[in-house]
Parts: structure tokens; sequence; C-alpha cells
């Protein structure tokens, strides 16, 4: 496989994050509405300009595969939604043929065992569309369990909201099954 890192977004991949928001813009991708592309432009600037740190409530990476930025993950721990040490995931491939590569498996891989390891985290969670196949089997693979299914959990912009299944992997999860992952 490919040499895949995470690293902070640069001001760079701002046109490329744009470009990637207006084309998923109501997809499963990313359900919500298009939104005005220089509103649009300016919160992804915030949110790269923050990249690399914690910055209300998210830690934004890029995820760089032999130096071509291929997606972002996020680590959400925004203060009174979660208890403090609890993250949850977000991951975005931006090209169909960057997926099933193992790159997201990685990705995941390399965020959990920081949030564990250096951010002080005792739980990292994830939902993914319940029919998600592909990102449920990532999970899986890395130790994450299953917790059970929040119904109509995503809106989606032309059908019923989706239901999404809840993972999550505990510090003690971790530590009993990381051996190998970086």
């Amino acid at each position: 496989m490919s040499d895949v890192r995470l690293r902070p977004l640069r001001a760079s991949d701002v046109d490329q994050l744009v470009r990637t928001r207006i084309e998923e813009a109501g997809t499963m991708g990313n359900p919500a509405p298009a939104r005005p592309e220089d509103e649009l432009r300016a919160a992804i600037e915030e949110r790269v300009a923050h990249s690399g740190t914690h910055y209300l409530g998210e830690l934004l990476l890029g995820i760089e595969v032999d130096g071509r930025l291929v997606g972002e993950i996020q680590a959400r721990c925004p203060e009174n939604w979660v208890p403090p040490g609890v993250y949850e995931l977000g991951i975005g491939l931006f090209a169909t043929s960057d997926r099933g590569r193992g790159i997201g498996r990685r990705a995941v891989a390399l965020v959990t065992a920081r949030l564990f390891r250096e951010d002080g985290a005792h739980r990292v969670q994830a939902g993914t569309d319940l029919e998600n196949d592909a990102m449920r089997g990532v999970l899986e693979r890395l130790g994450f369990r299953c917790e059970g299914v929040m119904r109509g959990f995503m809106p989606m912009p032309a059908d019923e909201p989706h239901d999404y299944a809840l993972y999550a992997i505990t510090r003690r999860d971790f530590e009993d099954v990381s051996d190998g992952w970086i």
C-alpha cells in the first residue's frame, strides 16, 4: 500500500476542499444542502487555518498519499456535547478511485492511535450509514464494536433519514488490539 499520512490542511488545499464540498452537497458523503460558494470558502478557510490543532472541539487533518491530498479526517469533541475524552470520528476520501485501497483504514488507525496516545481519549466512536459495508468493515477490523443502530439519524435531501450504526473503541480495547496497527 502507498504511504498514508495525516497532516494539517494548508491554504493551498482550500480550492480542492471547496470543489469537493460543492460536488458532494446533497449526497450521502455530505447530506447538507449546497451553500453559496463564498460562504463555503470562508468556512473552509477558517477550519484550515486551525487544522492540526484542537479548535472549537475539532481536530481536522488532511489524509495524504504519496504527497497527494486524498481526503480529510476529523476527531470531534465539542464541549457540552460529549464528555471530555470522548471523540467522534468523521472521514472522507475525495475520489472513488482512492476508496477500497486501505487508505481510510490506515487514516482511522493513525488518528485513533493519536487520540489515545497523545490527546487523552478514553473512547473513540464513529457512526456510519447502516448500509456502508466498507466503513463498517474498516471499523470492525480495527477493533471498534458496533453498539447499536441510531434510527432515522442522518437527514437526506431527497429521502427519509438514514439509519446509522454507532461503533466505538475504548482505551482498554485499543490497548488489547492495537499491536501492529502503526
